[in-house]
Order: C-alpha cells, then sequence, then structure tokens
C-alpha cells in the first residue's frame, strides 16, 4: 500500500509542469494587472504604427510645413517678427522651437502631434475612469485604445504631420470643465485651443449652450479665449508682432478658400450643378444661415425639453454641435471634421449603441484621407450621401438618448 502511494505521488510529480516561483509570481501579477499590461500592449503599437510612418511625407508637408520649417531656421529669431505659413503665432513659434531641436523637421513636426495623440488618449481614458462607476478601468483602456489606434489619429499625425490633436486635446478638456462647472477654466482651455488652429471654434455653439442653459456664470467669463490667445502668442508680440494679428490672421482665414467644399464630403455636394467656385459665389451665404438656424434649432429645442448637461450629454451635444458647423458651412476641408469623429469616439462610451455609426463614420473619413494623402480615387457626391444619413442617424439616436434622460426639474443633480 505504502509503495503504491509512493508511486502515485511520483507519477504526480512528474506530469507536473515545472515553474519556478518567480515566474508564478509573474504569472500571478499579470493577471491582477492585466489593464495595465493592455494599456502597454496598446501604447507600444500605437507608438510603433506612427514610428514606421515618420519618414511619410504628405502634400502639406513638402508644400507647406517643411518651407515654413526652412524659412524660420532661416531667420531665427527674426523670423518671429512677420508671418510665416498661415498658422497661428503661437504655432509658428513651436516651429522655431522645432528647429532647435537635434532631429529632423518632419520628424519634430510629426513628434509633437503625437505627443498631444497620446495626451488626449489619456484624457479620453481619464474622463471615462474617472466618471464610469461600472468596469471604469476597462472602458477608460478601451476608450484609450480607440482614441490612440484610430487611423484618424495616426494619419492626421504620423502621415500627415498635421497637428489637430494638439487643439482637439484642449477641446475636450474644455468641454470637460464646463460639465465639471469650471466655466473660466473651460474658456481658457477653449482659447488655448482657438491659439493654435481656427478649428476649435466649431466647440464654441456648445460653450453658448452652456452659457444659456447653465446660467450660473457671466458672459464676461467669454473674454478668458481672447486673453489666453493673446497670452499665448506673447513669444511673437513681444519681438514686434501687433496684438491685432492675432486674430486677423483667422479672418484672413475665412477669406481663403472660396469653394463650397475642399475634399470634405458636405451637404452641399449633393445640390452641386456648378463648379465649385461658382457654387460658393451663389450659396456660401445661404450654407451659413441654414447652419446657424440649425444650431439654434438644436439648441431651443434642449433647452425646452430641459435635457440635463450630464458629462454624456455634454460630449453628445458638441459632437452635434460640431458636426453640424461642418456638415452644412461653406469651404470645409477633409481634416476640419477632426474634433466630431474624436467627440464621437467618446460619446460611444455614454451612448454605446453609436459605434455602429461610429464606423461607418470612420470609412467616410478614411476615404477622404485616403484621396490626399495617397491619391485614391473620391467622388464627394456619393460620400456626401453617406455623410449626411450617418449624420442623421446620429442625430436620431443622440436626441432619443438625452430626451429619454431629461430632468423632471430644474434642481436636479446633474452627473
Amino acid at each position: 500500500m505504502v509503495k503504491t502511494n509512493m508511486k502515485t505521488e511520483k507519477t504526480k510529480r512528474v506530469g507536473k509542469p515545472l515553474i519556478c516561483k518567480a515566474e508564478r509570481n509573474f504569472l500571478g501579477f499579470a493577471d491582477k494587472h492585466m489593464l495595465l499590461f493592455a494599456w502597454v500592449a496598446i501604447t507600444a503599437l500605437a507608438l510603433a504604427i506612427r514610428w514606421l510612418l515618420r519618414d511619410f511625407v504628405s502634400k502639406d508637408a513638402e508644400e507647406y510645413l517643411l518651407p515654413w520649417y526652412e524659412r524660420i531656421k532661416t531667420g531665427g529669431s527674426a523670423a518671429m517678427t512677420k508671418q510665416v505659413g498661415n498658422y497661428n503665432i503661437l504655432y509658428q513659434f513651436c516651429i522655431r522651437l522645432f528647429t532647435l531641436l537635434p532631429i529632423e523637421a518632419l520628424h519634430a513636426y510629426k513628434l509633437f502631434s503625437t505627443v498631444f495623440d497620446l495626451l488626449l488618449a489619456l484624457l479620453a481614458m481619464f474622463i471615462t475612469v474617472k466618471n464610469e462607476k461600472e468596469n471604469g478601468l476597462l472602458k477608460g483602456v478601451l476608450v484609450y485604445a480607440a482614441v490612440l489606434l484610430s487611423p484618424i489619429v495616426f494619419l492626421n499625425s504620423a502621415a500627415w504631420a498635421q497637428c489637430d490633436s494638439i487643439y482637439c486635446f484642449f477641446c475636450v478638456f474644455s468641454i470637460y470643465m464646463m460639465f465639471r462647472d469650471r466655466p473660466l477654466a473651460s474658456l481658457i482651455l477653449f482659447g488655448a485651443a482657438l491659439a493654435f488652429k481656427l478649428q476649435a471654434i466649431f466647440v464654441l455653439p456648445f460653450l453658448l449652450f452652456a452659457y444659456f442653459r447653465k446660467k450660473s456664470f457671466s458672459i464676461l467669463c467669454f473674454l478668458a479665449v481672447p486673453a489666453t490667445m493673446i497670452l499665448l502668442s506673447l513669444p511673437g508680440l513681444l519681438m514686434g508682432r501687433r496684438f491685432a494679428e492675432v486674430f486677423s490672421i483667422y479672418f484672413n482665414q475665412t477669406s481663403t478658400y472660396k469653394m463650397m467644399a475642399l475634399s470634405y464630403p458636405s451637404f452641399w455636394m449633393l445640390l452641386r450643378t456648378v463648379s465649385l467656385k461658382e457654387y460658393y459665389q451663389q450659396f456660401h451665404v445661404i450654407a451659413v444661415l441654414l447652419t446657424v438656424c440649425l444650431l439654434g434649432g438644436y439648441m431651443a429645442l434642449w433647452s425646452h425639453k430641459k435635457v440635463r448637461l450630464t458629462l454624456g450629454n455634454c460630449f453628445a451635444m458638441a459632437f452635434i454641435l460640431a458636426y453640424t458647423a461642418v456638415l452644412f458651412l461653406p469651404a470645409m476641408h477633409e481634416r476640419y471634421g477632426y474634433v466630431y469623429e474624436i467627440l464621437a469616439l467618446i460619446t460611444a462610451v455614454w451612448c454605446f449603441r453609436s459605434v455602429l455609426l461610429l464606423v461607418p463614420l470612420h470609412i467616410v473619413t478614411c476615404v477622404t484621407y485616403g484621396h490626399y494623402l495617397f491619391e485614391s480615387g473620391l467622388k464627394l457626391f456619393n460620400l456626401a450621401v453617406f455623410n449626411v444619413l450617418i449624420y442623421t442617424a446620429y442625430v436620431l439616436l443622440l436626441h432619443r438618448h438625452m430626451l429619454l434622460k431629461a430632468a423632471p426639474d430644474e434642481t436636479a443633480p446633474e452627473r
């Protein structure tokens, strides 16, 4: 009997896989911190994608960004005394800093934008984790991955060498601060976004709606926006640039492209019967007026229905208003939808069914990106049909989602 037991124990020892204590501890740690490992893997994959695209030269980089860099590098500090390119003084100062780095010009542009890709993804993760009670960390890692691995995000920064993630980071932060009932901080952040790029203006309708809906802060707080823009432009202003240039650069941009659309599948492509320039002359005022009416109509509806400014609703409202502005305004570029595309990713956390629309939304944008970056075919009319259908479905879905949760009274707490 004893011999039989000893034989059984020996068999068990032989059949049992050998594993050292350190390896067992590591596996236990990995099992306990699986989301941390997932976060590291996502970050590594995102950085690897951007590294592989580091030498890709877009037409924007070749025709604008790299020549601006060379002019600023040649001119040194004196180059800050006059306008180089058509970006604002703040970004021109950033380019001046790029010239001081021991790396290639193209890589400097892309590295700067990649840093903000990471910051934008981390901000989206932070907002999700902090405000989701159930599986907050898991959802946070998922939204982090969705932002950082979105083709729209890495093509914009690592292929195009554009800086849309920079202003978008400040826009998302601004919306979050408005939800947290910190309007001054929100408007300062919005001013920072606007100091980098005019396209931040698409978030302004939401901030104005929050002002009318909350009734808790003065309209004078909006003075923080130009004040922040001026403050961030100080390097150029101290070197002789005029205060008016902080704003006149943007006024000049609005009159540069007199076409109804520039590779963006806007609503107006459905009605195109003449050249884009002639079309612009006939319809651009009508387009602006229609856009203002639509934005005002949404705000009036939300106020009438007493839709609460919950976190999910704030991002859904900002998304709808920004999408409306880009879809219906004239002279829109394909990259102008960046902010509403990021807001769509974040909104999916609170309205999961919108993921079904998120995929076609990204497909439409990737097709327009592909047309510019890789010279693929583009039929604006077909894309415009899909874009309008996606927009309509989004508006119906998110409105239903928001109106079902409308506050029964004004004193109900907001979360």
